[in-house]
């Protein structure tokens, strides 16, 4: 029985790595996601390019500067889960102020750490070719393997709602060998190709949702047996420019702050939202208090003090929890909220 107990943590202890990883400063305002990053982003590199070739006077320094103070807040709203560009940010900043600062060299940091990103993802139009799946894509796939429990609650949360399954069902098809094909949103210009014999370490019941497991992994360049994957990424990842993602870290909000929270969001949720939130498995696989483990939240019903949601261990199965046990549980630990709102 321990060894069984023990073989069913490893994808927990994963889950934790990656999940203390990304947490950063976590969220302040509801206000967050690709569009508020991807705007500052821009704004500061358009600022950078009119002093192109020359040294900034004093007003244009102060304009870059609180560009690069802006898109610092963005990337901290979200997270803070790209340290490479806030790093590129603050040197912008110090250089103003230690007479190294270099138009040119900016904007080539800025350029190369977001390549690859979501803040820069172009136009999906997905071609991935082969055939479209029938059947739903992501309601049933359950955890087997190493860090797996990110992706498969992502899938889950956005298959219970019509524009994330209808990403779902674009972003991946299948071939007559029992291969998938898959195209993210997030990242349009590459298609990802699994055979059949590379499924099963990303979950089993599913084999299209798996697919969409082991391509985020390929995506990342991440080993499923060494960690899991980063939550706010995959969900952008997945939604690119057709969803905005948010953060609310439980570190930062009262147990009254979390009931207001989903409270809010609970008319959306299984319709133009797509929610996960973390925590730990429970002995029956219920959540408890805690990091390190992704569940996603199926429905909220404030009316009846209650939040549906499921672990990715069985995801045909729903659990549920009073919100006010939920609350007092979760605030201050290091476990947050995500969501993707479908635009």
């Amino acid at each position: 029985m321990s060894r069984q107990i023990s073989h069913r943590l490893l994808p927990v202890l994963a889950c934790v790595l990656a999940t203390a990883a990304a947490t950063g400063a976590g969220a302040a305002s509801d206000a967050t996601g690709m569009r508020a990053i991807g705007g500052a982003y821009r704004q500061l590199v358009h600022e950078l390019e009119q002093s192109h070739g020359a040294r900034p006077d004093s007003a244009a320094s102060q304009r870059i500067a609180a560009a690069a103070r802006d898109f610092q807040d963005a990337l901290k709203r979200d997270g803070g889960a790209r340290p490479e560009l806030a790093t590129d940010a603050r040197n912008i900043v110090v250089s103003l102020g230690d007479g190294t600062f270099s138009a040119d060299g900016s904007i080539a940091a800025l350029r190369r750490d977001a390549r690859g990103s979501v803040i820069t993802a172009e136009p999906w139009i997905p071609s991935p070719g082969g055939d479209p799946i029938p059947g739903a894509i992501g309601i049933a796939l359950n955890q087997t393997g190493e860090g797996d429990c990110v992706g498969i609650s992502v899938i889950k949360a956005f298959s219970d709602t019509p524009a994330g399954t209808a990403i779902l069902h674009k972003a991946v098809t299948a071939n007559a060998d029992g291969s998938f094909n898959i195209s993210f949103p997030g990242d349009a210009t590459t298609v990802y190709h699994l055979g059949p014999d590379d499924l099963d370490q990303f979950g089993k019941g599913d084999p299209a949702a798996a697919a969409l497991v082991g391509a985020m992994f390929r995506y990342f360049h991440r080993d499923p047996k060494q960690g899991a994957l980063p939550t706010n990424k995959v969900m952008e990842l997945l939604a690119g420019t057709l969803g905005d993602h948010a953060r609310r870290a439980d570190a930062e909000m009262t147990p009254q702050e979390i009931t207001e929270f989903l409270a809010r969001n609970a008319d959306n949720v299984g319709r133009g939202v797509a929610m996960v939130f973390g925590g730990k498995p429970g002995r029956n696989g219920e959540w408890t208090k805690g990091d390190g483990h992704a569940f996603a939240v199926i429905r909220i019903d404030p009316a009846a003090g209650m939040l549906t949601y499921t672990n990715p261990w069985n995801e045909a199965t729903t659990r549920t929890i009073a919100i006010a046990d939920l609350a007092r549980q979760a605030a201050g630990t290091s476990a947050d909220f995500e969501t993707v709102t479908f635009r």
